[in-house]
């Protein structure tokens, strides 16, 4: 059985970030932020705006479910993924690759899956 104190959580997001990488950040399925790392101003906005599009994401799944969404904006990028019931995003800046996000995230992932898929929200 994993285990992850609450505590050590944003210690854990930390280690994803990297120069480009700005902001790490765990949220539930509505948007309320449990945890992040790096630039804490903008963590509930990102929490908020990634809950919202993963979750339009679920509804419109026709091709099965995404292991990663990869998205390209005016301000960065960002790589949003589930993890248990909650869902993980990384932000950056242009300059990092989407395959660096992309694994990141998928490290963050490996790790905190065991542990909070034996929570429930």
């Amino acid at each position: 059985m994993a285990v992850l104190l609450a505590k050590a959580l944003p210690d854990v997001l930390e280690e994803a970030i990297q120069p480009g990488i700005h902001t790490v950040t765990l949220v539930n399925r509505s948007g309320l932020l449990l945890g992040c790392a790096g630039d804490a101003s903008r963590a509930p906005a990102v929490g908020a705006i990634v809950s919202n599009i993963w979750q339009c994401q679920e509804k419109c799944d026709g091709a099965g479910p995404l292991s990663c969404l990869l998205v390209e904006c005016d301000e960065g990028r960002l790589a949003i993924r589930a993890v248990g019931s909650f869902v993980l995003a990384c932000c950056a800046d242009c300059t990092v690759p989407f395959g660096m996000l992309m694994a990141k995230s998928e490290a963050l992932h490996d790790f905190l899956q065991p542990p909070l898929s034996q929570l429930v929200t």
